[in-house]
């Protein structure tokens, strides 16, 4: 795909061949999955013509095994498919936290947007099911297996696509923008050049399949067990058609070793941690083992002249938090709220920094919350941990690991929670059994609210 602006030539070229107002759409969304279908829902709802295209033919996998809550499921709601989300039948999970030899962190999910459970389904059915759906909407055109190979370019801004269907011949669709909801990886980013302007080093690789005959726990769960020591975790959900997604993380500097044989890494490593041995026993994997490398969180420019970019494509995170699904669509919902007051004569420009700036505030905690982490690891390698003590204190009283577990269901303010006030509050609670020294909770504080 090209990564340069386009010459005075091409513009001029652009300009004797603009096609008639009717074969313009206002957006081409490239990306058809959550990001992708939920944009293109809620720009048709405000009257604009919306093409949708994805490389890939549904249904299709991609590497994602999520959760998510109360609050995507509101969202859910407010652009018309939730409905078809429940009726896929997977599991209420009720049950979410953290375990190791060090703490139980894990508590019933409190309510959120008046919902206390989560869902775990495989992308390829929640992504069919949501696509069809939308792709019925008036104002909405859906072309599968269609690959987008470049931007066209007229004026000084996109306007348009050039690709593919199915290997056929290239083709050239106008729009009065286009919007990247194509992934971290973005076809759409790349073509603009779109700079990436926060980054968090990713340090885990991860591998995951679904498996059938695990034993489950009493009630549906999403449990991550971690083993501090060798740094693994496995990430057991209770998912879609009686199965269970495990997911282990591998450390970074095990990655080139873990690459050659998934499925013995997969196995050994959540075989490792005895609990998941024996509710494992009889467990059977019915799909094939996908993963990625260690993979950076970061924020990426989302706006320029005729194109904007929507979920993981602008703004990735860390799986570990579970805030993909939510994050793509509050995303969506944001730049359609944007776009639309680009229809009350705001500008482009201003409307889409708002958007950005929006988006960025919203996410802002729960990314801090993943760089700390980062940040921490080497004192804690070295045996100045101020984080597990922390989360014993927090263990130790159910009311505050209730509030704790909110933080990822949108219940509880990340920020809010780990402010002086709390923390302090909570140490207090704990009868000062361990008091972290006043500059640590300063500290803790600052990172996770700047």
């Amino acid at each position: 795909m090209s990564q340069d602006h386009p010459s005075e030539t091409d513009i001029a070229c652009y300009s004797q061949t603009t096609p008639p107002e009717s074969d313009t759409f206002d957006a081409i969304i490239v990306g058809a999955r959550i990001a992708g279908a939920a944009t293109a829902a809620l720009l048709a709802e405000q009257g604009a013509r919306v093409l949708l295209l994805d490389s890939a033919t549904f249904p299709a996998s991609t590497v994602s095994c999520p959760v998510f809550y109360g609050n995507s499921m509101a969202m859910l709601e407010r652009i018309g498919v939730l409905d078809v989300v429940d009726a896929i039948g997977a599991p209420r999970i009720t049950r979410y936290g953290t375990r190791s030899p060090d703490l139980d962190l894990v508590a019933r999910l409190p309510h959120a947007h008046g919902r206390d459970f989560a869902y775990s389904i495989r992308r390829e059915r929640l992504d069919t099911a949501v696509l069809r759906r939308v792709q019925t909407y008036p104002g909405i055109t859906l072309r599968e297996g269609f690959r987008v190979s470049d931007l066209l370019w007229g004026a000084g801004q996109v306007v348009g696509v050039r690709g593919r269907q199915n290997g056929g011949p290239e083709e050239t669709i106008y729009a009065r923008m286009v919007v990247g909801a194509d992934g971290k990886r973005s076809r759409v980013a790349r073509a603009v050049n779109a700079p990436i302007y926060d980054r968090i080093t990713g340090d885990t690789a991860i591998f995951y399949a679904y498996y059938r005959n695990f034993t489950p726990l009493e009630e549906p769960s999403a449990i991550v067990n971690l083993e501090p020591e060798s740094r693994q975790a496995a990430l057991v959900f209770d998912a879609d058609n009686g199965l269970t997604v495990i997911s282990v993380g591998v450390p970074s500097a095990q990655f080139a070793a873990a690459r050659t044989d998934p499925e013995g890494t997969l196995e050994r490593t959540w075989r490792s941690f005895p609990e998941l041995a024996v509710r494992g026993h009889n467990a059977i994997r019915e799909t094939p083992v996908v993963g990625q490398g260690p993979t950076d969180s970061f924020y990426r420019q989302s706006y320029g002249p005729g194109w904007a970019l929507v979920g993981d494509a602008g703004h990735y995170i860390d799986p570990i938090t579970g805030q993909g699904i939510n994050n793509a669509l509050r995303s969506a919902e944001l730049f359609a709220a944007a776009w639309a007051r680009t229809r009350r004569r705001t500008s482009w420009q201003w409307a889409m920094a708002g958007y950005q700036r929006r988006r960025d505030a919203e996410t802002r905690p729960m990314y801090n919350l993943v760089a700390f982490g980062r940040r921490v690891q080497p004192a804690v390698d070295a045996g100045l941990d101020i984080w597990t003590p922390l989360l014993q204190a927090i263990a130790r009283h159910p009311e505050i690991t209730t509030h704790y577990i909110g933080i990822y269901n949108g219940a509880t303010r990340v920020d809010a929670f780990f402010s002086p006030a709390n923390l302090t509050r909570i140490l207090i609670q704990d009868g000062l059994r361990y008091q972290l020294p006043r500059f640590a909770i300063g500290t803790l504080s600052r990172a996770l609210a700047t």
